[in-house]
């Protein structure tokens, strides 16, 4: 019954995403390493870096940084504290020149995830954001919530499992949803004992002060782990 529902909730929001969320815009290509390199059964250490070719990825426009702390307490929770620095490059509203601004991020994560069968996996992510963002001061906290289902594989060599995952952000300042992503498939390879590589495909859709626009993201992320 829980795998018919979960199956049921999942397939529901890619069918009704807003159309806005399928339409062509802006081809980017983001490319993430991850590196774990405490590994242990209730505690973690992560380093995440990320890197974006935005402009059809003629320009490289965004880069961040990431520090985690992850803590599993109980089976099937994952609880996380992370600081970001971020840079993404922006519009000054004045010159109408292209420069880098700098933002800094305090993330909470609540993470719950259920093993529903051996050939289902399915997992949150609720990540509480305090952001400063230069010129724009501290006060921009956002909420984001992502659900994933993943299907583990066998006997096809290194490719282990198909995923596919739904994220929304709400904005506390605008008291709505700003930004949402699909992924609706997504690739996990194992290369070895403790490497993965994932490719995958993304829909980022961000809401404008009077419209939504969206962008088609081709995706790759290293993950190793010590």
């Amino acid at each position: 019954m829980m795998k018919k529902l979960i199956l049921g909730i999942f397939t529901g929001m890619l069918l009704f995403t807003p159309t806005h969320l399928w339409a062509e815009d802006d081809f980017q290509y983001w490319q993430r390493l991850q590196i774990k390199a405490i590994d242990t059964k209730h505690v973690d250490y992560i380093t995440y870096g990320e890197l974006r070719f935005l402009d059809d990825v003629s320009d490289f426009g965004f880069w961040q940084a990431s520090q985690k702390l992850q803590l599993d307490p109980i089976k099937y929770l994952q609880l996380g504290v992370n600081y970001t620095y971020l840079q993404n490059e922006a519009v000054d509203t004045k010159t109408k020149k292209k420069d880098f601004k700098s933002h800094h991020r305090l993330e909470l994560e609540i993470n719950p995830y259920y093993q529903v069968t051996h050939w289902l996996k399915f997992k949150t992510r609720n990540r509480l954001e305090f952001r400063w963002i230069e010129d724009a001061g501290s006060d921009n906290a956002r909420f984001r919530h992502m659900d994933e289902l993943e299907f583990p594989l066998k006997h096809l060599g290194p490719l282990q499992s198909i995923y596919a995952n739904n994220e929304f952000f709400v904005d506390f300042n605008r008291e709505r949803i700003v930004e949402n992503r699909v992924i609706p498939i997504g690739l996990t390879f194992k290369l070895y004992k403790k490497t993965t590589f994932k490719i995958f495909y993304l829909i980022q859709s961000q809401r404008g002060s009077r419209d939504w626009s969206s962008n088609q993201v081709l995706g790759s992320q290293l993950s190793l782990a010590f």
